[in-house]
């Protein structure tokens, strides 16, 4: 604090330093520890039974907003129908007939011994 023009505190402000070390002087070193660990289990039963209840209503306002956005009673408008193609394709022509071979003869007529 900037002390006043003359160098003397006025009555409030040597009031407020007064508070001030009062209060500071019931500081202690058990109050600067941290604070201790959790003990015991992190999640209780009642915490995961709320917050599965709040998924569930938040699931519930989210399919009562879709069925109250959804227009009711509006038929989808039929499709247009089916156009002729454009241009025509030939039929598939059928493959030339192969005559199926026969057995194999022997390449030699008479075979010596």
């Amino acid at each position: 604090m900037n002390p006043s023009p003359g160098g003397a505190e006025t009555r409030t402000e040597a009031r407020l330093r007064a508070a001030l070390a009062a209060r500071a002087a019931l500081l202690t070193p058990h109050d600067l520890r941290p604070a201790a660990a959790p003990e015991g289990r992190s999640w209780g039963v009642r915490r995961v039974y709320g917050a599965v209840l709040a998924a569930v209503a938040v699931a519930v306002a989210a399919a009562a907003a879709v069925l109250a956005l959804l227009p009711a009673g509006v038929a989808p408008s039929p499709a247009p129908p089916a156009q002729a193609p454009t241009r025509s394709v030939p039929p598939p022509s059928e493959p030339p007939a192969t005559p199926t071979p026969g057995p194999a003869a022997p390449s030699v007529a008479d075979p010596s011994p």
